[in-house]
């Protein structure tokens, strides 16, 4: 047994270095990039400002969302969707059907446009590092379809390389002085005892953070892990789909099948057929379907109200309570265009296990599922794996050297 465990901890050890200097240089811009967005939102904010509604006396009421847009001389065939939170210091935020056409942000007490930010340095810079972190900076076109491949593949050998360092981090024999030296750091040492010292220390205190952010990568960077959760956990709908997804012909990772939501045919997010029935010739007022979702979600924190196209009578609202980016308070009620009576609610405890999973993904890769904690931890743990890479090319070339002297 001895003999075969300590077989496959040089086979484990061999991959681990193949795979980390070929993939490395990827994975240290990635993981370089990621702390550099870890506060992106707060970046942005700080450098370019965002509009702020001044604090209202305390009876003052918000107006009427059909008010506020007639205030702008605004027309509901214009408008895609209605974004509110509940924030008193928030706007309305107003985005049109033509994309083309800038978002408008409206005082919700006034109905008053408000100016956007002067400058756009810090979108600019965000938008400039999420294209290195995502794609290698390439800006479109075949290009960064290969450099998409690229990342996606660095991010699998990145979580190839967490997991198989968990196992060579466990000390070969269970001594506390041997542990001790992979546990903490540790001072006065040379270059090589002084990286392989790093390389331990952030790797055991990281794994498990750096784990859940490389693998949630994993799941952004391709289609297949979602397919393959849904195969196994998913309800028997989502099961069906995801066998004849994984059957067919692979498609380009990133499409919306691999986001689980709806598209132009009129699917569904399980991939079935809806019914398209014509645009009502009556409508709601937008405040009856804002008021109709309240009843439900009383303590909401935001609420967007996506507008129907033509050929759909249906009024999606989303909303959101506490940290806007957990999905277990998060949920989606779809109104009749009509009458504003809710005719469907998604919310997280109506999803299978595999969305329930899947729900975290996106944010739980940023860390702002969890608020500004989340956001501290992920930055931290994307920095260890700068460090980590770097040490582990370090302890690499010098391996290669003391060879190469030998020879």
């Amino acid at each position: 047994m001895q003999v075969v465990l300590s077989a496959l901890r040089r086979v484990l050890f061999w991959s681990h270095l193949a795979i980390g200097v070929v993939a490395g240089a990827i994975i240290l811009l990635m993981s370089v990039t990621g702390v550099l967005l870890g506060y992106e939102r707060q970046v942005i904010a700080w450098m370019d400002g965002a509009p702020r509604v001044e604090t209202p006396a305390a009876e003052t009421a918000r107006l009427p969302l059909d008010a506020l847009l007639a205030g702008a001389s605004l027309s509901r065939d214009e408008v895609a969707s209605v974004a509110l939170r509940a924030a008193s210091h928030e706007p309305v935020t107003i985005r049109f059907r033509d994309r083309e056409r800038p978002t408008l942000a409206l005082d919700p007490y006034t109905g008053r446009a408000l100016a956007p930010p002067a400058d756009s340095t810090g979108r600019k810079a965000m938008a400039a590092l999420r294209r290195w972190h995502r794609w290698v900076g390439a800006e479109g076109g075949e290009l960064r379809t290969q450099m998409k491949a690229v990342t996606g593949a660095s991010n699998l050998a990145f979580l190839g390389l967490v997991m198989s360092g968990i196992w060579l981090w466990w000390p070969r024999r269970l001594t506390w002085t041997a542990i001790r030296n992979v546990l903490w750091f540790r001072r006065g040492l040379g270059p090589k005892a002084r990286d392989f010292n790093w390389h331990n220390t952030i790797g055991f205190w990281t794994a498990l953070p750096l784990f859940f952010v490389v693998a949630s990568g994993v799941f952004i960077s391709y289609r297949w892990p979602g397919l393959w959760l849904d195969r196994m956990l998913g309800s028997e709908k989502e099961r069906a789909a995801a066998i004849e997804a994984l059957a067919a012909t692979p498609e380009p990772s990133g499409g919306n099948a691999a986001r689980g939501g709806g598209d132009a045919a009129g699917r569904d997010r399980n991939g079935e057929a809806t019914e398209l029935t014509g645009a009502p010739a009556v409508v709601a007022p937008l405040q009856a379907y804002l008021d109709s979702v309240a009843v439900r979600a009383p303590d909401w924190r935001s609420v967007t109200i996506t507008l129907p196209t033509e050929g759909d009578s249906v009024v999606s609202v989303a909303t959101a309570g506490g940290n806007t980016y957990r999905p277990d308070l998060r949920a989606t009620v779809r109104l009749d265009a009509r009458t504003a009576a809710a005719t469907e609610v998604s919310d997280y405890d109506s999803l299978s296990l595999s969305r329930k999973i899947r729900a975290w993904v996106r944010f739980g890769h940023t860390g702002e599922v969890f608020g500004l904690f989340g956001q501290t931890i992920a930055t931290i743990v994307s920095l260890g794996g700068a460090v980590l890479v770097w040490t582990g090319i370090a302890l690499s070339f010098r391996r290669l050297a003391a060879w190469w002297r030998r020879r």
